[in-house]
């Protein structure tokens, strides 16, 4: 049982650390887009883009769309709305080996209630 553990360990520790490795973009902090069009060209033209067109994109097509159109990897959109107005989304992508993450301004929710069970 111990080497078990152990080995779950070592896994995690070594899971954590390629993460830590991978560089992060924040695409919401100020000016990370126009750094982006200086540093790296082709990623910034398909960060732009992906977030111009994701609100177009029905949500269960988000990734399939990312991953065929833009090679992205490691998508990540779940179906949680944050209780904002107007209400947002967390996108989290990897293009090569940079992943930029973003909230996303949604503009094609319905209104809809549904009730408590």
């Amino acid at each position: 049982m111990t080497s078990r553990r152990f080995a779950v360990a070592a896994v995690v520790v070594l899971w954590a650390g390629i993460a830590a490795a991978q560089p992060t973009v924040d695409l919401n902090a100020p000016g990370a887009l126009a750094a982006l069009g200086r540093s790296n060209r082709a990623h910034y033209e398909k960060v732009r883009r992906i977030l111009a067109d994701i609100v177009h994109t029905r949500d269960s097509d988000v990734v399939r769309w990312m991953q065929a159109t833009f090679a992205a990897h490691d998508v990540s959109y779940a179906p949680v709305v944050l209780t904002s107005d107007p209400p947002r989304r967390r996108l989290s992508f990897v293009l090569d080996t940079t992943r930029y993450q973003a909230i996303v301004t949604l503009t094609n929710v319905r209104g809809e209630i549904l009730p408590a069970k």
